[in-house]
């Protein structure tokens, strides 16, 4: 049970509290959702282990694994060596040939709509599940992806109001048409980042900062841009080491959702700040990559530090901030979560 920040909170705040509750549990994925996506995934790692050439481990990311995903999700999966194969380095992979290999091979079992994607900042292979009609992509030897999933995880468990936050906000951005970065908007790993940040930027902070060194450190060797080598710190991957916090911000749920969306649509300054929940939040933009400075918007991302995880133009911040404020607006007057939801088709920015 989520508590109230006072005695005598607004009723619409109450009821919107209430029905962000309800839709989250409403959408969140069933029981047999979870089973075909697990037995999905053993069946992959049963192919890779009768066919592939190098003992493989194949590991889920994405909203699946981080508790985010519903019945309408699909599946992301990542092929890592076997820890114990000294002879598998990540830096000798072929990885384009690799894809194609991938892609003959999951041809000849039978599966849909194989493609290999090779011209994608991560190459994928990208098909569908012929037993269960679940769309897979499937990379090769990327750890990052590994790692933004369970900082992401890590942050879901430390307060019981994240979760409901974010299927909220993933099917307020996906309704209103600003959730499809191939159409020029944001992705919902981005807006996973921006909600994070929010939190961490309270005047009393929900989420702490869990990559601070200080605060739990065990730092692993992490590639970096032209072929660095840094520390980035992993300790939030180990669930024994990340336990819900003692919640010293009591705001409900609606008054979180409703101030997510003033701030981002009114009261942010996206042409000073950029998103880092690396490092707390927010850092100044003068200090990131300087090719940023062409961006409208820039959120960091929290491994890859050299990559904005918020493509979207100008134009289509416009539109983004927007809704938010209309949304803002709507739900101040009391119509409720609903008249938020009400889908339309995705917003196109010319390119």
């Amino acid at each position: 049970m989520i508590s109230t920040s006072n005695n005598s909170i607004n009723p619409h705040l109450q009821r919107l509290t209430e029905d962000m509750i309800a839709l989250a549990d409403s959408i969140a994925i069933s029981f047999e959702g979870r089973q075909i996506r697990e037995n999905l995934i053993a069946r992959v790692q049963g192919i890779l282990n009768t066919e592939w050439p190098m003992e493989a481990k194949v590991e889920c990311f994405g909203s699946f694994a981080s508790g985010l995903a519903t019945d309408a999700s699909d599946v992301d999966l990542v092929i890592l060596p076997a820890l114990h194969d000294h002879d598998q380095s990540l830096t000798s992979f072929n990885r384009f040939q690799d894809l194609f290999v991938l892609k003959t091979l999951f041809q000849r079992y039978s599966m849909k709509d194989v493609e290999a994607i090779s011209g994608a900042r991560v190459p994928i292979l990208k098909f569908t599940d012929h037993k269960t009609g679940i769309k897979v992509d499937l990379s090769h030897g990327q750890y990052t992806s590994l790692y933004n999933t369970r900082l992401i995880e890590a942050y879901v468990r430390m307060d019981t109001r994240i979760r409901t936050f974010l299927f909220v906000l993933k099917a307020f951005v996906k309704a209103r048409g600003i959730n499809s970065p191939v159409l020029g908007s944001l992705s919902s790993y981005c807006y996973i980042l921006m909600a994070i940040s929010y939190f961490q930027t309270l005047p009393t902070p929900i989420l702490p900062c869990l990559q601070d060194p200080h605060l739990i450190p065990h730092n692993v060797p992490n590639p970096g841009p032209f072929g660095t080598t840094r520390l980035i710190n992993v300790a939030f991957s180990d669930p024994s080491r990340v336990r819900p916090l003692d919640p010293q911000n009591n705001m409900t749920l609606g008054e979180l959702f409703i101030g997510f969306l003033e701030y981002y649509g009114s009261r942010f300054d996206y042409s000073r700040s950029c998103i880092s929940v690396r490092c707390g939040g927010i850092i100044s933009r003068n200090v990131t990559p300087l090719n940023w400075s062409r961006h409208a918007f820039t959120v960091e991302d929290p491994f890859i530090l050299d990559f904005n995880a918020a493509g979207a133009r100008q134009d289509m911040m416009n539109i983004i901030r927007h809704e938010f404020q209309a949304a803002v607006q709507a739900l101040r007057d009391g119509r409720g979560l609903s008249a938020i939801l009400t889908a339309r088709q995705p917003y196109r920015v010319r390119s």
